[in-house]
């Protein structure tokens, strides 16, 4: 959905899956209107709520599906985390303990010199 910023005059367009998550959002909330933020000036233009719907339509069945699909991958993530916790209760097998190595002798260095602050043509020059 193209949208125009009502501060900057900026073109910007909103994703299908956004416009959908924003009108599952104010079906909940029984909200009139949507914020939409311009990536340019960052303000919050208000879009109304026929207006998404209108740019989504069968946006009902599209919210339907969304939200099987989303069951679905939270069953499966409530299936993969059980087995780990029964594993994770199993008693644990020992692990060998690494030996620490002896500490390493400290250097002793000489400290650096700095270079000469008179240049090389004021000193051809002082001869």
């Amino acid at each position: 959905m193209q949208l125009r910023c009502s501060y900057c005059q900026t073109m910007f367009a909103i994703s299908r899956d956004e416009t959908l998550a924003a009108i599952e959002h104010m079906a909940e909330n029984n909200l009139k209107y949507f914020d939409a933020h311009c990536p340019n000036c960052r303000r919050a233009n208000r879009v109304e709520r026929f207006k998404l719907e209108a740019s989504y339509p069968g946006w009902q069945a599209a919210i339907k599906t969304m939200t099987k699909e989303a069951d679905k991958v939270d069953a499966k993530q409530a299936a993969s985390t059980a087995p780990s916790t029964k594993a994770a209760a199993s008693p644990k097998e020992k692990k060998p303990v690494a030996k620490k190595a002896a500490p390493k002798s400290k250097k002793t260095t000489s400290p650096k010199k700095k270079p000469s602050a008179v240049s090389s043509t004021s000193k051809a020059k002082k001869k």
